[in-house]
């Protein structure tokens, strides 16, 4: 089933997100459909903080052994596209492309300082058009998940912008629309019945289960980050235990 096909099913496509050749096999293994990346995990696991702190060869290079290591759809995210020329963004898109990724997220906001700025939205709808042509002239067929990031940055008071931002980036070419934050089931329903493009939510502590947000319009719901900090803290416990009973029988429950 195409990559595309996956966010217009009767369920959501549920889609970890991996930051390792190992964890996107073991994505595969367990039945998931598709496997996506988390910057933040990559970044962690490289010694990086997120924020495109790390250098886009770092990431090409991870995301080059997650594609060997499985036979489902990847997804990359590439935060804002590692440049802030849009020639260069469209060129690391390719790139990922040639290694067999079939989607990218990709984000409508920058870390000026150490904070989180929103793009103005005609400024990313022009990068959008031109990544969309820049792709389809090379014959890349690449799902475009455009992250907006102003619920993030502006809760309920944001959702107008939303709509207006989901608009402009459909008509550029987005083929998904993915809003963090966002945990809220009449904001969701809101979203979803503003626009066609499938909505992608992002795991929270408070978001509602997966079939409320079925029946919420969400056609997507990402895991980010959250695993990869999961294991951190089984990883750090079995050490406490470990030193703690000054034995390895822990490693082998």
């Amino acid at each position: 089933m195409l990559f595309r096909e996956l966010h217009h099913q009767p369920e959501p496509l549920l889609l970890p997100n991996a930051w390792d050749a190992r964890s996107a096999a073991t994505y595969q293994e367990m039945g998931f459909g598709a496997v996506g990346t988390s910057s933040a995990a990559i970044a962690s696991m490289l010694g990086y903080a997120d924020g495109e702190q790390m250098p886009f060869a770092d990431l090409r290079f991870v995301v080059a052994r997650i594609c060997q290591a499985v036979q489902v759809p990847v997804t990359v995210d590439v935060e804002a596209g590692y440049s802030r020329r849009a020639a260069t963004v469209c060129a690391n898109v390719a790139q990922l492309a040639d290694l067999g990724v079939v989607g990218i997220n990709i984000e409508d906001s920058l870390v000026i300082n150490g904070q989180r700025q929103l793009v103005p939205a005609d400024a990313f709808a022009e990068l959008l058009h031109q990544l969309k042509n820049y792709l389809a002239a090379r014959s890349r067929a690449v799902f475009i998940n455009a992250r907006t990031d102003a619920y993030l940055l502006g809760a309920a008071q944001s959702l107008p912008e939303i709509r207006l931002r989901a608009q402009a980036y459909a008509q550029a070419g987005a083929d998904g629309l993915f809003v963090p934050g966002l945990t809220d089931l009449g904001h969701m329903r809101q979203l979803a019945g503003a626009t066609a493009l499938p909505l992608n939510v992002m795991c929270l502590p408070n978001l509602p289960g997966f079939g409320e947000l079925q029946q919420a319009g969400v056609r997507r719901i990402s895991m980010g980050n959250f695993a990869f900090e999961h294991l951190g803290r089984v990883h750090a416990a079995a050490m406490a235990t470990l030193r703690s009973e000054e034995n390895f029988a822990t490693l082998f429950r």
